[in-house]
């Protein structure tokens, strides 16, 4: 099956083209399509409440007049528009607008005086497809913006947690939030990894099996996805490690969220060796691929070597015998054909016998010496 990344190589380079002598955080006219749909929420230990009609500028506005969290979530590719109304009234730099318009960098982490930028890729397995699609999270003062360009929002599963007044995330601040999302990014990753793993141990039993051409079109695709995995969680593992190490540098990071980042990096070392597990493994599929392909040629050679062989003694008596000259014994002989041809089979059978005794043929039944 032919299996789609919605980022491709092409479409980098053809996003980043487009930049080409533009100068630093010009945002680029939109491509054709919706803008972003948008969800704004604002909770504390004692209220919950999702506003209606929700806008950037709502957003702006509730900072200042309240004293809980304000979620900002952006579902879909933004407009040109949004992200300049992004940065108008929250602050947000050029070059952090363009990180998220262009979205085909690696996860990274930008420190600024008002607010923290991260970004990361997003892993979705269907069946054998990968999906990837990058999800950008700001931290501000009482404020997260979390932004996901992806066909499925994997934010709302932090809806029912926040609705009840007994969540950890109803309890603290702006940064948990900020966790909770970084949390779900990486767990996004543990099902995807799962799904190549599956696939890549068939694989294996298939080639085991029996080998043949598409396997080798399935080994390279195999190879492709362990460099999209790569180049998704590596970078994850180093943002969330310098994310942590700057706990107490940064005003925006709680020291109470510490505990959480050193878990949640954990789960990236965990990722990270099972890719490379996986990596390992998708690069002995080749070897095997190709010890199974020299076996079945090594048994059609000889198979072919066997009948050659059997072919030999025969041909030199029939040689001996299309010589046509007289004295050769049982020439005129009435029964002569009938004993040479006789002859002839039972050189072929013994030289069978031999050969099944030696283990070169039949070894599901013979022994090889």
């Amino acid at each position: 099956m032919r299996r789609r990344h919605l980022v491709s190589r092409e479409t980098k380079m053809a996003a980043q083209s487009r930049r080409r002598g533009l100068p630093p955080g010009t945002l680029l006219d939109s491509q054709a399509g919706p803008p972003a749909s948008l969800r704004l929420l604002q909770y504390g230990v004692e209220s919950y409440a999702e506003i209606p009609e929700p806008s950037i500028e709502k957003a702006a506005a509730s900072i200042a007049g309240q004293a809980g969290v304000t979620w900002l979530h952006l579902q879909g590719v933004p407009q040109r528009s949004q992200l300049e109304e992004l940065g108008q009234h929250l602050q947000i730099h050029p070059l952090t607008l363009e990180d998220i318009q262009s979205g085909f960098h690696q996860a990274k982490l930008e420190i600024f005086d008002n607010y923290l930028y991260l970004r990361y890729e997003v892993l979705h397995s269907h069946g054998e497809e990968i999906d990837v699609h990058p999800f950008h999270i700001l931290l501000q003062e009482g404020l997260v913006i979390s932004v996901a360009t992806g066909r499925y929002d994997i934010t709302e599963s932090l809806l029912p947690r926040l609705q009840s007044a007994q969540s950890r995330l109803r309890q603290r601040s702006a940064s948990y939030l900020l966790y909770a999302l970084l949390d779900l990014v990486v767990d996004q990753a543990f099902p995807a990894l799962q799904h190549f793993t599956e696939r890549v141990e068939r694989l294996e039993e298939d080639l085991l099996l029996h080998t043949h051409k598409d396997q080798l079109a399935a080994i390279q695709q195999a190879k492709r996805d362990l460099l999209l995995f790569n180049h998704a969680l590596w970078p994850m593992q180093e943002t969330v490690s310098r994310l942590s190490h700057s706990i107490g540098e940064h005003p925006l990071l709680r020291p109470t969220l510490r505990p959480f980042l050193n878990d949640l990096y954990d789960h990236t070392i965990q990722l990270m060796s099972l890719l490379n597990s996986e990596r390992d493994v998708v690069g002995g599929l080749m070897d095997i691929y190709l010890s199974m392909v020299n076996n079945r040629l090594s048994d059609i050679m000889r198979i072919l070597t066997i009948i050659s062989t059997i072919f030999i003694p025969l041909t030199f008596i029939t040689g001996i015998y299309g010589m046509n000259i007289d004295g050769i014994p049982l020439l005129h002989y009435r029964y002569g054909y009938d004993i040479v041809v006789g002859f002839m089979w039972l050189v072929a059978v013994a030289m069978l016998w031999y050969f099944r005794r030696r283990g070169w043929i039949f070894q599901g039944q013979g022994k090889g010496k």
